[in-house]
Parts: C-alpha cells; sequence; structure tokens
C-alpha cells in the first residue's frame, strides 16, 4: 500500500535513485578492468537507466519541446551525445576514445543550435572538434608506443568512480527538480498530494507556439489594415471597419503581451507571456522575479511590456486619426511602428537570416582576438606534442 501512497516528490526522488543505480552498475560492468567485464550486462543496465530516466523527464516536465521537428532533433542529439559519452568512457583504444569525444561534441552542438545560439555552436566545433581532438590525435600517432597500454588491466576502481559520478548526478538531478517545485506553484504538490500538470516545461523557447501564431495573426492583420489605409477614408463605413480592425489586433496582441493599465474598458490581464514566466513582480523600480533566470526571458518581458504600451497607445491613436479628418500617412506610421515591435517579438528565440553571415562577422570583427589567441595557442599545442612525441636515443 505505501508504494502507491508515494507523493510525487517522493516517486521522482526514487526514479531518481533507481536510473543512478542502474547507471553505475552499467558503467561499473563496462569500464575496463582486468576481469570480470560484461559488455552485454553493461548495454542492458544502460538502457534500463535510460528508460527509467525518460520516464522521470516526462513525469516531471512533459514534452520538452513543443514541435515535432524540434523533439525529434532534440532526442537525436540528446542520444548522441549520451552514447557517445559512454563510448568515451569505456572504450581502451584511445584513437576511438578521441573520435568518440568528437561526436559528443558535435552533437552537444546540435543542442546548442535548438537553443538558438549558433555563435556557441561554431566556436564549440572550432575549439574542440577542430583543434583539441585533432592536436590529441596527433599526440597518439606521433608518439609511436608499441602495442597497447596496460593502464586499464591495471585499474581496481570503476566501480568506485561509477558510485561517484552518478551519485554526484542523482543529487543534482533532484535538486534541480525540488528548486523547479519551489519556483513554480503550478508544479508544487497540494495538500491531496496530487501534482497539477506543469506549466513550465524543460528546455523550450521562450514563447509557445500559440503565441507564435497569435503574433503572427496580428501581422497579418496589421498589414491589411496598412492596405486599407490605401482606400476612400472619407467614407464612414471604410474608417469605422479600420478602426474595428485595429481594436480587434489590440486584443489579439494583449493576449500574449497583456493590456495595458490606461485601458479601463478593458479587464486588466498580464498575458500569457507574464503568467507562465513571471513569478513575482519584484519591489518597486525593480526586475520581476521570473521562472526562467536567463537574459532571453527578460529581454523578452522587456519588449512585451514596451508593446503593451504601444499596442494601446496605437489603438487611441488611430482611432482619433479616424473620428476627425483622416491622415493617412499618420496612421500607417503607426500602424508600421506596431508591426515591426510585433514581428520582432514573434522571432525571439529564433536563428536569423543570414546567420552563417552574421556569425562569421563576429568571428573576424568583434571576437577577431579571441580567435586569432585560440588558434595560437593550439599551433603551440601542435608544435609541443611534435616535439614530445619525438623519440631520442632509440635505434631507427
Amino acid at each position: 500500500m505505501l508504494l502507491f501512497a508515494l507523493t510525487p516528490t517522493q516517486l521522482a526522488g526514487g526514479q531518481i535513485l533507481l536510473a543512478a543505480i542502474l547507471a553505475i552498475v552499467g558503467f561499473a560492468l563496462l569500464l575496463p578492468r582486468p576481469r570480470g567485464r560484461s559488455v552485454s550486462g553493461g548495454i542492458a543496465a544502460l538502457v534500463a537507466a535510460v528508460s527509467v530516466f525518460g520516464a522521470w523527464l516526462q513525469t516531471a516536465y512533459g514534452n520538452p519541446m513543443p514541435d515535432q521537428v524540434g523533439s525529434v532533433l532534440f532526442g537525436l542529439f540528446s542520444l548522441g551525445a549520451l552514447v557517445f559519452g559512454t563510448v568515451l568512457v569505456v572504450q581502451r583504444n584511445p584513437a576511438r576514445g578521441a573520435i568518440a569525444f568528437a561526436f559528443v561534441i558535435l552533437s552537444t552542438c546540435g543542442l546548442f543550435l535548438l537553443l538558438a545560439a549558433p555563435f556557441l555552436m561554431a566556436v564549440t566545433i572550432i575549439i574542440y572538434a577542430g583543434a583539441i581532438i585533432v592536436t590529441f590525435l596527433f599526440v597518439l600517432m606521433l608518439s609511436q608506443v608499441q602495442g597497447p597500454s596496460d593502464e586499464n588491466d591495471r585499474s581496481r576502481e570503476p566501480l568506485f568512480g561509477s558510485l561517484a559520478g552518478f551519485a554526484f548526478a542523482g543529487l543534482v538531478l533532484f535538486t534541480v527538480y525540488l528548486t523547479a517545485l519551489g519556483n513554480n506553484p503550478a508544479k508544487a504538490e497540494s495538500s491531496e498530494g496530487s501534482a497539477p500538470k506543469a506549466t513550465q516545461r524543460l528546455p523550450a523557447p521562450v514563447l509557445t507556439d500559440d503565441e507564435r501564431k497569435s503574433l503572427s495573426d496580428a501581422i497579418t492583420k496589421l498589414d491589411a489594415v496598412d492596405e486599407q489605409l490605401n482606400g476612400d477614408l472619407t467614407l464612414a463605413a471604410n474608417r469605422d471597419q479600420i478602426t474595428n480592425e485595429v481594436e480587434g489586433i489590440k486584443t489579439t496582441v494583449s493576449k500574449v503581451v497583456g493590456v495595458a493599465r490606461e485601458d479601463v474598458l478593458t479587464p486588466i490581464s498580464p498575458g500569457s507571456l507574464r503568467e507562465r514566466l513571471e513569478k513575482s513582480p519584484g519591489k518597486a523600480g525593480g526586475e520581476p522575479v521570473l521562472f526562467r533566470e536567463d537574459t532571453q526571458a527578460r529581454a523578452i518581458l522587456k519588449r512585451a511590456a514596451a508593446i503593451r504600451e504601444l499596442n494601446w497607445q496605437t489603438f487611441k491613436k488611430i482611432e482619433q486619426n479616424m473620428l476627425g479628418k483622416p491622415d493617412a500617412e499618420a496612421a500607417k506610421a503607426e500602424i508600421r511602428q506596431l508591426r515591426d515591435e510585433v514581428l520582432l517579438l514573434s522571432g525571439e528565440g529564433e536563428l536569423p537570416a543570414r546567420n552563417v553571415g552574421n556569425l562569421g562577422a563576429l568571428l573576424y570583427t568583434q571576437y577577431l582576438l579571441a580567435v586569432e589567441l585560440a588558434g595560437t595557442l593550439l599551433l603551440v599545442a601542435t608544435i609541443g606534442a611534435v616535439a614530445i612525441a619525438q623519440r631520442r636515443g632509440v635505434a631507427q
């Protein structure tokens, strides 16, 4: 009966503990040692550990990414990093271990790209996959070691190493889970012992698909209003239609960014962005406390606050413009300003156009010194590797 009376926190702790124990057993069986190594048993234990860990992630956080393509890529890159990381640790041959490390780096770079961090992706590939691993392989090839090393056969610590590593990993994961519970009341346990469905998911874009769709619809309607302003504004019916269209746009944008306090006719709403990201508004004049304490989330909330005021002001100016003698050019300027701001908000967190060109411009302008220093250090390391690998005093 106690098994079925576990609270969500106890269940999560049990899942993390079980995954850690299975991973410890798997790595202890796979790591090189004099005798008792079982590859099949280690792989089976690791597969079971990954299954339990995946079940915990699904229960605690739900789907990591809302879109199907992103979910598939996230799964492939994550699985690649885990599999090749395991191969790197348990591999006897150092050259094959270096190749496995290269695939770990490439998988990690794929995750960086999914998080719209192309600069980190490029720098990681250049420094690690393109330089450090190549230098390591140069050392292996030039050292000319006669036969494989017996260092792995003299090791007696695979169990202790696995225990230390995964015990620490399990504690970190459980701490992160408890921190998420404390920061997000939607995930906290209720008094009845049941946990409501989480509203804040694992690493995902700050803007949801529904929010991007709402902003995209608003942009389309703003373009339509811009075209209507080219018509005959002397007709009252046309002016009323434009005013109604702009009011509808105001409502659509407000669902995402919130309702301005000046809009006394509409119930005040913080908008879906603040409802998901903001834990508390903070002290007067200070920044709000967020569930996601990252620069991108704060930048998006700041832009949303500016759009909230601009959205209300645009509606009032268009309404006043259409009441008197219409000024089409002034109305177009207001509409286009709001459209540009909404377009910038809808594109937050996505890779920009001409991404490769922008990346090259950053590397060779703003970060030129860092790139040159990294290249110089790697050149010195390569020369040092060649010099150290020379075997003197040995008959050729």
